[in-house]
């Protein structure tokens, strides 16, 4: 027994030295993702187009649950539509419907220097008609990101809603 958990300590001890501590560029490159991720939240709950479509690249797509928008002018259809139902609720006197994100379980990946993939489970916030919040959605998000000329954007946005 003894010489078992002496083998496993030695096992975990070298893995863990085998494992390379980031670099101080890589450390930079990890906190650059999480305020473009971040960036991204704010914007789309604050209903700031500018600044939602600035955090995509040009050809950026997004697929959620398999319907997909192409291109920032498209993506920016996602808060100016929030928007329009926001004001047709205002004007029919009903809640304006503003979801506010809660983001979960954030995971960075690196494929290369200018490659990433950040992985997050998500949920949305909405104030029902009684003035309760209640959660108005949830699943997960896989975002792939590309460093382009020193700076994170996201690429391609794979939403997936659990609908079960």
């Amino acid at each position: 027994m003894k010489k078992t958990l002496l083998l496993m300590g030695l096992l975990a001890g070298a893995a863990a030295s085998a494992q390379q501590a980031e670099t101080p560029a890589q450390l930079a490159d990890r906190t650059a993702i999480m305020d473009v991720m971040h960036k991204y939240v704010w914007s789309v709950d604050s209903l700031d187009a500018d600044g939602y479509v600035s955090v995509f690249t040009p050809d950026a797509e997004i697929d959620s649950n398999g319907t997909v928008m192409k291109g920032q002018e498209a993506i920016r259809k996602v808060v100016t539509g929030q928007l329009e139902r926001q004001a047709a609720n205002r004007a029919a006197g009903k809640p304006v419907g503003a979801l506010y994100h809660v983001i979960s379980n954030e995971r960075i990946t690196f494929s290369s220097a200018t490659e990433a993939v950040y992985h997050s489970y998500w949920q949305t916030m909405r104030k029902g008609a009684d003035g309760r919040y209640a959660t108005g959605g949830f699943g997960r998000s896989e975002d792939h990101l590309v460093k382009r000329d020193g700076q994170w954007l996201i690429q391609y946005r794979k939403l997936t809603v659990f609908t079960d």
